[in-house]
């Protein structure tokens, strides 16, 4: 499951790199290009809600799910090297964040029903996957750019096989998971499914968990993809003017310290707390946002970056692992299709507010809009009471 899970953000993270190229060649606005970025999250939220659902209903199907998602990631990529301007793209875009969506949800139902006692820890394990897949995945799309001299939709084209490959290697693989007697707790019948899902909804923590992961995408959506763009676009425009393949190679520098942090603050936040690990890292990450700009390109640059990611990269898996200690066993995949439903949802707001940002002030300010988010994140969370991970005394 982390190996095909470390697939689904290759692909994911790859279109960070693309979407730049793609507006340029298709003289996209910036608020098109954030109109994009706005549909890859919304289209993943509406579906993360019935994909929960259908999760915990059809448990002796998650292995036909997981394959699935490699098929769509084929088709997908297809597409985009079909598409010939904005609609059609934009439609292509709608189907673009399946497979990490549903992905996603099998796989954390099965691992915190496996393991209960270091869900933090065995979630951080899955995530690591995650983590080389987007530390590969921008290096990997750089360098086939270069090598197709910038021409987008070779790319495309190329990234249509491994996905058809890796959709035989999930279906060997994976295909019988959730099928072998699992313990997943008693079944319980739609309308008291329903009934469940909106007693999420009313519990505190759970309502300010959603509005601290909402913050915390929010702000990982806007860096990851305008600092993307603020690599590639020319000086004159207030960019770096990097090439395809530098831009890659910066992004790969924000993500790859997660492969070793990741494990690491998870099995921290198992036995001390959500709390000691999320409140700096959200912290951290914001004012090291802030500094982008003004260093400009070289070293320092790139230090910032690695900086950020080593400590934005774990705060997903701990912070689902934070809103698993807060509900009952059996009802994994409907909370997290709830949360990172709306989290998603928000996120395609912040795009479009980037836009606007960069379009009033200039590209540097949108780095101040994401640091405002993540210490946003940090301030909602420490004023949150929560339960504690097993084992974890309540403080």
């Amino acid at each position: 499951m982390s190996i095909g899970h470390g697939f689904t953000h290759w692909y994911g993270q790859s279109i960070v790199v693309l979407l730049p190229i793609i507006q340029t060649a298709m003289g996209f606005t910036n608020f098109q290009f954030g109109a994009l970025i706005a549909i890859l999250s919304i289209s993943g939220g509406v579906a993360n809600i019935p994909t929960g659902f259908i999760v915990d209903i059809f448990r002796r199907r998650w292995g036909l799910m997981l394959t699935l998602c490699m098929a769509v990631a084929a088709v997908g990529y297809g597409l985009v090297a079909a598409s010939p301007g904005f609609v059609v793209l934009a439609l292509v875009f709608i189907l673009l964040p399946l497979p990490g969506t549903v992905w996603h949800m099998p796989a954390i139902a099965a691992i915190s029903q496996r393991f209960p006692a270091r869900r933090g820890f065995s979630l951080s394990m899955h995530g690591v996957g995650g983590q080389v897949g987007d530390s590969i995945g921008p290096l990997i799309v750089g360098a086939l750019l270069t090598l197709f001299a910038g021409a987008w939709r070779p790319v495309a084209v190329v990234y249509v096989f491994p996905a058809v490959v890796m959709t035989g290697v999930v279906f060997w693989a994976l295909f019988h998971l959730g099928g072998d007697g699992e313990d997943a707790g008693p079944r319980t019948d739609m309308g008291q499914r329903f009934r469940d899902a909106g007693g999420l909804l009313h519990k505190p923590a759970i309502l300010a968990l959603v509005l601290v992961s909402s913050l915390r995408d929010m702000g990982s959506v806007v860096l990851m993809f305008w600092l993307a763009k603020y690599l590639h676009d020319p000086v004159a425009e207030g960019g770096l003017g990097f090439s395809a393949f530098m831009v890659g190679l910066h992004l790969t520098l924000l993500l790859i310290l997660g492969v070793v942090s990741s494990p690491i603050a998870g099995l921290l936040s198992d036995r001390f707390g959500r709390k000691l690990i999320l409140i700096p890292c959200l912290t951290a990450v914001g004012l090291l946002s802030l500094a982008i700009e003004p260093v400009g390109a070289g070293f320092m640059l790139m230090a910032i970056v690695l900086a950020i990611g080593l400590f934005s990269s774990s705060m997903n898996q701990i912070l689902q692992a934070t809103v698993l200690d807060q509900v009952g066993r059996g009802t994994e995949g409907v909370t997290m299709g709830i949360v990172m439903g709306v989290n998603s949802v928000l996120s395609g707001v912040a795009p479009l507010i980037a836009a606007v940002v960069v379009n009033q002030y200039g590209i540097g300010s949108v780095f101040t809009y994401a640091a405002v988010l993540w210490v946003g994140g940090a301030v909602a969370l420490a004023l949150t009471p929560l339960r504690p991970p097993p084992g974890v005394p309540a403080t």
